[in-house]
């Protein structure tokens, strides 16, 4: 009942409960999921741009947040939604700047690396990162690892430290118990062989997370 009624809260506009929504998809319980497909479904771009409904900036970051689907495989990525969200508070909320670049990474038919505009895009979440931007941190993170596993198949020489390079960037927002951050550092450390004579560190248990630090607008 409590999810029912919070997805209807959201629709209103209500900030505290959208940001719960967002803040606990990383425990993946299943009526939250179907919570905020639900409310993907019901909330359009269309009401966002009603001048009759007065979303806040703060709602439409967490929902722009909630609709990239960045923390749970689960989460349907709605990337039009997310975007208009962020489009529309950019002049407000700087930080949305490292959310688009995001997207329009994940929409670009290019690998990161290879592109101009992706080598911007990239450029704008390594400044974000350089202000302990935590999303950007991890993102970049994931990023490294992605290029990882490529040249993994080609068998680079220091393979070894383009891993290294990713937990680097995962260090700060463990620290803080980022859950995103504690969940990617793990599935590093279990798919990836030869670098425990790094002493890089070990497993970090879940419960450690910390959601408060996904509240960062």
């Amino acid at each position: 009942m409590i999810y029912s009624y919070l997805g209807h809260r959201c629709i209103s506009g209500d900030v505290e409960s959208v940001k719960f929504l967002y803040g606990n998809i990383c425990y993946e319980s299943p009526p939250l999921i179907q919570t905020i497909s639900l409310l993907q479904e019901c909330l359009t771009i269309k009401m966002l741009n009603d001048p009759r409904n007065n979303y806040s900036n703060e709602f439409l970051y967490y929902f722009g947040m909630i609709c990239t689907g960045w923390t749970s495989r689960l989460i349907v990525k709605d990337l039009d939604m997310a975007t208009a969200c962020f489009e529309k508070i950019k002049a407000a909320i700087p930080k949305a700047e490292a959310r688009l670049a995001f997207i329009e990474l994940l929409l670009s038919d290019e690998e990161p690396y290879k592109s101009d505009n992706n080598a911007r895009r990239l450029g704008v979440l390594r400044d974000w990162a350089g202000k302990r931007d935590m999303f950007s941190k991890i993102v970049l993170a994931k990023i490294v690892y992605h290029s990882f596993l490529i040249e993994q198949q080609e068998q680079q020489e220091d393979l070894v430290l383009m891993p290294i390079r990713a937990l680097r960037l995962l260090e700060i927002p463990c620290q803080l118990g980022h859950p995103e951050a504690i969940r990617f550092y793990n599935t590093i450390l279990d798919n990836t062989t030869g670098i425990d004579t790094f002493n890089i560190g070990r497993q970090i248990n879940f419960s450690r997370i910390n959601i408060d630090v996904l509240y960062d607008c």
